[in-house]
């Protein structure tokens, strides 16, 4: 493998997929090569599956139809819509020209894997670049259904890696190749011989290395590397079409409209759920079908949606009711189903889906025949509804998908009893439980066998969850000797319940650490407090609000929080009810204050969705919270990717701790967000156990609760990356890495020469921003003594082995340098090298420093005196490097350049010193540059009789980077036509040669990339 060529490995790729099995499956079409071929293709398959509408052949304008059709879907959303159809069918109508109106059959998903449907795989395809400047492409190797690109594979020889193939397809979608036939492509395959990984096809900035996954073995979730084994379970016939059709999800969240294929764990079960449907017989069978755990964060909503759905499509299933644990929920589900529903996509359709307004409204929608056969309730409705006085049995088969199915067991919460209740009633549904946290052996008593599992030490070694950077602080002096119920706040009360000092001490901790567990202000937290011996916890949730309201004032406005708080209204009618609820308005208040709402007691609600949006940052006006206190709201099914941090004043045990830590941990940036940060405040020594205990149970497959000591069950749990390394080992593996740096650039001064020596620094420097960024979130180090890379960066400095100007120089000169080396070697733009440098802290451009040097250069270089102008040229380097803009650095970068060469000079000398002053002699350096540019590209294509240099210029300030856009009045054809009687008499003889029609075409081309230039140089 290691000696073998692209070329011989896609060759022996597409080989294997027309007889993966020995069974002929894929038919290799070794003719078709370019985009017209695979146009021709496409038009000859839909003629053949619907001869019974046309006459023999489409004519070229009934064609055009369909290809206008196609070339107009622009993102893979639209594809995916068109892809689906109307209930599977995809169809496009189509004026014939002897006058009939025909729909044509596209694709249709009753046929996956045989029928009218032709599988057909083609390579090495050629693509013209579609935006100018950029290059012509050819693509790997393309799986065709029904002529339509479905599957995009890009392939790398061995000893690469899959990420430079996805690199490969991110840049293709930044040049728009994903279009015209190629727009209806929804999987993207990145393949090494050993690494293989898809994703769904995607926006630009929809793109996310992240979700790109691997396939895994069903039994143990073993990665599959081996590319044979991948294209046997994923790309054989008919799974690559389920993959893109039954195991693909349309997402149309308003303004995050997307598409999202399954991944494995998903994929089997729903396979498995599916199956335990069909052969369910409604009328005689016990109704426990079994449950699916999968642990919080895996995409549970998804699995669950999709086997809604395509149960709902079955023959022996009337209606699906998916039961949410609580009414807070419903609208949560309901808004994610609808947006899942492809049908609810297209203009005029409302979807399967329904929600339910009451009781009666549950009725009718269970008895009732209607389109709208998956319906989302509470388990509370449905429960009220099944123990009305005049219910009777329903004569429908009924398939209950019951959410959170660890709370529907009976656990002492409002949902005891209830499930049973339902169950005794509808004696002949069936019954499936989804959950990420079972209790054992409850939840297998309900609903039956395990059908599949995904355990939280799986999902996070396939990096679908992250894991865990826990601290146990100490504030006040905890009891001697506590005994299991005193330390249950759910039965006792204990010392940190009354302490005002441990409120003081928590919300200094908070403050003092906020940089560093947020990554510099990027993620925001949840506080969760809760009191013991079964009184209300709203009065020390309050104390902690005014305690930080306190602070807040006191604090630096860079420092202060913008924090709200969430719980019920009190309508108990006891002692507490009127301090409660006072206490909540006054909250509201406060909140209204910050940001500008309207919310009161009436609409308690609204105010507590509102402040849900602004935890998770989807609220429309882009102010969001920092921090949110609760006391039991959003610590289960709350998800929100930009929180990375839970702060607990409780005891937490179990699910409910799994439950609770898990609210941190969804994938975000892998650099800014390593893990997810949890500080608990009481009960250090016994709460951590419980924790590694919890972590031990819902990690193991058997569920083996086996008596270990803290030190065994914490050692396996961070063996497991369940839970973060020691600071120090973390400090000793970013020391090495620094190390290595340092002898492979010469203590920080150049780049090594050969290109294998510079991959190595690249894979380094990615390892130094995982570490790093790991390292700056711990706010204290083995011992309890504090760090603070924000606070102490020196100290931080000593610790890791590299003094602050190496760093400088490490992460800006040398990190841009080798992007840009990397992006020349593998011909593509710098943007699409994944290497964004974290820093020990802030690095910042001083741009009065910066004009001082260019000054000083620039007077340098008047005097001739060249040496000393190179020694300040490569201080003004290190400190263009330290931008984060790509523009600032090449603007500035080639103005030193053209004062260093003599090209631009100064009015008068000494060089001005003042910024302003300094950005004028840019601006006239770019403003006499390009009009030189545009006066030499007028003489190059005989325009002189044509147009002048500033009505060009002012024709390009009109221009968009990248876009076609400078003919729309016709006034680019209008200059050509000018000079198409003299261009051959006085352009330049290259130029002068073409004929007509070819000068037409390659005028305009090095037109936009004179304009591109330009614009770029803005």
């Amino acid at each position: 493998m290691k000696n073998q060529s692209e070329v011989q490995f896609e060759n022996e790729v597409i080989e294997y997929l027309t007889q993966i099995g020995g069974v002929k499956q894929w038919e290799y079409m070794p003719s078709i090569k370019s985009t017209e071929h695979l146009w021709l293709n496409f038009k000859h398959i839909l003629e053949q599956n619907n001869q019974g509408r046309i006459n023999g052949s489409l004519s070229e304008s009934e064609f055009n139809q369909v290809k206008k059709i196609i070339n107009a879907i622009d993102t893979p959303y639209k594809a995916g819509q068109f892809l689906y159809g109307v209930n599977g069918v995809s169809e496009i109508e189509v004026d014939l020209d002897d006058g009939r109106h025909v729909f044509l059959t596209v694709f249709d998903q009753a046929q996956v894997g045989g029928g009218s449907t032709v599988y057909q795989v083609v390579n090495q395809i050629e693509r013209k670049r579609i935006v100018d400047g950029k290059m012509n492409r050819r693509f790997d190797v393309t799986m065709l259904i029904n002529g339509l690109p479905i599957i995009q594979i890009e392939l790398k020889k061995a000893l690469h890696s899959a990420t430079e193939s996805l690199n490969q397809m991110k840049q293709y979608i930044a040049e728009r190749q994903f279009s015209d036939i190629f727009s209806t492509v929804q999987i993207l395959v990145a393949m090494t011989p050993h690494d293989i990984r898809y994703m769904a096809n995607t926006t630009l900035d929809g793109f996310n290395r992240a979700f790109a996954f691997n396939w895994q073995t069903e039994e143990d979730a073993k990665p599959v590397r081996s590319w044979r084994e991948f294209s046997d379970n994923v790309l054989s016939i008919p799974m690559a079409h389920d993959l893109a059709t039954r195991y693909m999800v349309l997402d149309g969240t308003k303004n995050k409209e997307g598409i999202k294929v399954m991944r494995p764990y998903q994929v089997y079960a729903t396979r498995q759920v599916i199956e335990k449907v069909k052969g369910f017989n409604f009328s005689y069978d016990e109704g426990q079908l079994g449950y699916i755990w999968h642990t919080t964060g895996s995409g549970k909503t998804i699995t669950s949606f999709k086997t809604a759905w395509l149960a709902s499509k079955m023959p022996n299933v009337d209606k699906v009711v998916f039961l949410v644990d609580r009414i807070a929920l419903t609208n949560q589900t309901v808004d994610a189903y609808q947006a899942y529903d492809p049908i609810a996509g297209f203009e005029g359709k409302s979807g399967v889906v329904a929600d339910t307004a009451n009781v009666s409204d549950l009725h009718n929608k269970l008895t009732k025949k209607s389109d709208k056969n998956i319906i989302v309730t509470s388990i509370q409705k449905m429960s009220r509804y099944v123990m009305r006085e005049h219910f009777k049995p329903l004569n429908k088969r009924i398939l209950f998908i019951v959410d959170e199915a660890h709370r529907s067991t009976g656990d002492g919460s409002d949902n005891e009893g209830m499930l049973k209740n339902i169950r005794s009633k509808i004696p002949n549904a069936a019954w499936v439980g989804y959950t990420g946290t079972p209790r054992f052996p409850e939840t297998r008593e309900i609903f039956g066998d395990l059908l599949h599992a995904y355990t939280i030490k799986e999902a996070i070694a396939d990096r679908n969850v992250l894991g865990f950077n826990v601290e146990f602080k100490e504030t006040i002096e905890a009891p001697l000797n506590p005994s299991a119920d005193d330390i249950d706040d759910t039965i006792k009360g204990s010392v940190y319940d009354i302490s005002p000092d441990h409120v003081d001490l928590v919300v200094k901790d908070i403050f003092d650490n906020w940089r560093k567990r947020s990554n510099d202000r990027k993620y925001n937290a949840l506080l969760t407090v809760h009191v013991g011996g079964n009184r209300p916890s709203t009065p020390r949730a309050m104390e902690y609000f005014d305690r930080i309201v306190e602070e807040n004032k006191i604090r630096p406005e860079s420092e202060r929080l913008k924090i709200g708080i969430s719980f019920s209204v009190d309508t108990s009618n006891s002692v507490h009810q009127l301090k409660t609820n006072t206490n909540l308005h006054r909250a509201i208040n406060y909140y209204n204050n910050t940001f500008g709402t309207v919310f009161d007691m009436t609409s308690v609600k609204a105010y507590t969705e509102d402040l849900s949006r602004r935890l998770n940052k989807t609220s429309d006006d882009g102010k969001y919270l920092d921090l949110a206190i609760v006391i039991d709201q959003l610590l289960t099914g709350f998800d929100a990717p930009e929180l990375n941090t839970l702060y607990i004043d409780r005891t937490l045990k179990g699910r409910n701790l799994i439950q609770a830590y898990s609210r941190t941990n969804r994938v975000h940036n892998s650099i800014d967000k390593p893990w997810g940060n949890v500080v608990n405040y009481r009960w250090p020594v016994q709460n951590e156990y419980e924790m590694n205990k919890a972590f031990a149970v819902y990690s193991n497959r058997a569920s083996a609760d086996e008596q270990q000591s803290l030190s065994e069950l914490k050692s396996k749990n961070t063996e497991d990356n369940i839970i973060s390394r020691p600071f120090s080992e973390v400090q000793s593996e970013l020391k090495a890495v620094v190390n290595k740096l340092a002898e492979l650039t010469n203590d920080f001064n150049k780049l090594p020469p050969s290109e294998r020596a510079q991959d190595e620094v690249f894979d380094a420097l990615n390892d130094y921003n995982r570490l790093l960024s790991q390292l700056k979130q711990y706010s204290e180090d083995d011992n309890k003594v504090p760090v603070s890379a924000y606070d102490n960066p020196e100290e931080f400095y000593n610790r890791i082995g590299i003094t602050e100007d190496q760093e400088v120089i490490l992460t800006t000169v040398l990190a841009n340098e080798l992007v840009e080396r990397r992006s020349k070697r593998e011909d593509i733009d710098i943007s699409q090298i994944n290497l964004s440098m974290v820093h020990i802290h802030d690095v910042t451009i001083n741009y009065d420093y910066l004009i001082e040097l260019i000054a000083k250069m620039a007077d340098e270089v008047n005097a001739n005196d060249m040496s000393q102008a190179a020694e300040t040229q490569k201080e003004i380097l290190i400190e263009i490097a330290k931008s984060d803009n790509d523009s600032v650095k090449s603007k500035f970068k080639q103005f030193v350049s053209k004062i260093f060469s003599k090209e631009f000079v100064f009015d008068k000398y000494p060089a001005p010193r003042s910024v302003d002053k300094m950005e004028k002699e840019i601006d006239r350096m770019y403003r006499d540059g390009n009009i030189l540019l545009i006066t030499n590209f007028i003489r190059q294509w005989g325009l002189d009789n044509s147009v002048k240099p500033k009505e060009l210029d002012n024709l390009i300030k009109k221009h968009r980077f990248g876009q076609e856009d400078m003919n729309k009045q016709g006034e680019l054809t209008a200059i050509m036509n000018d000079a198409k009687d003299v261009y051959s008499s006085i352009a330049e003889a290259d130029v002068a040669s073409l004929s007509w029609v070819k000068y037409r075409i390659e005028l305009r081309k090095a037109f936009y990339e004179m304009a591109d230039e330009i614009k770029k140089n803005e």
